[in-house]
């Protein structure tokens, strides 16, 4: 059996997009997390953060294989010692 390993980096909004459906065995994604990369991202605030990233999840899901695994990387903003809700939304 031949093994094909491909490494794609770059911006999940313009890298997914050139990708074939069901062909991808392994998701590793480390978004930017809320209100941080403010040059990069314009600082996604957390309130919008799910609505932000729910249009990559689709093009996640199209790409994965049904045997896939996604990994996601993120935390939780805190301010004055709270966290906000935004990454528990996100999962769920």
């Amino acid at each position: 059996m031949a093994l094909f390993t491909n490494v794609y980096l770059g911006d999940s909004r313009e890298v997914l997009a050139k990708i074939p459906d069901n062909s991808v065995d392994l998701i590793f994604a480390s978004p930017p997390y809320a209100d941080r990369r403010k040059n990069t991202y314009s600082g996604i605030h957390p309130n919008k953060y799910v609505e932000w990233f729910l249009p990559i999840t689709k093009e996640l899901l199209r790409v994965l294989k049904l045997t896939g695994t996604f990994i996601l990387n993120i935390k939780e903003r805190v301010i004055n010692g709270e966290r906000h809700t935004y990454v528990i939304e996100l999962v769920l």
